[in-house]
């Protein structure tokens, strides 16, 4: 097992998918630290096992639209909310994977939540001074961090 990679190494791997396919591209963030302006809607999945890896995605509305209308292939304005779900899944999900093979970690990937509840992302955004990269093109983080966030979401 590897340790977390660097937010340079991580950023070219997740940009070398998502520029090809969504015509977006990551960079490491100023700070490793929560976007409290991208906490709309979150993605969270763990890589479990032995040594657990979280890796989350948080965006606000509009990064939301333009990730969903890029991975369908339509416009802002075609996208419902079960499409955005779906994206977010989709690009946390191939992080993860991403993350898997790059620390050489032989663990299952659990199935991503969808979280919106302010307060659960709030506790999540306090527990992760992780690895965060942000997208040059549109509001969205994308952050990975050893060990198991906890949160709890109100019933929907």
């Amino acid at each position: 097992m590897l340790p977390l990679p660097k937010a340079t190494r991580l950023a070219e791997l997740v940009s070398n998918v998502t520029e090809t396919m969504l015509g977006l591209s990551f960079v490491p963030a100023e700070k490793a630290t929560a976007h409290p302006g991208l906490t709309w809607k979150t993605a969270i999945m763990l890589v479990d096992g032995a040594r657990p890896v979280s890796v989350g995605l948080s965006s606000d509305e509009a990064g939301c639209a333009k990730l969903a209308a890029a991975m369908f292939g339509c416009g802002t304005d075609g996208v419902d909310n079960g499409m955005i779900d779906d994206a977010l899944r989709e690009l946390v999900n191939m992080t993860a994977g991403l993350l898997k093979r790059e620390m050489s970690l032989d663990q299952a990937l659990s199935v991503p939540s969808i979280i919106d509840d302010k307060q659960a992302l709030e506790a999540i955004a306090r527990q992760h001074p992780a690895l965060v990269l942000v997208a040059r093109e549109v509001g969205i983080a994308l952050w990975a961090c050893d060990g198991l966030l906890k949160w709890s979401a109100k019933a929907a």
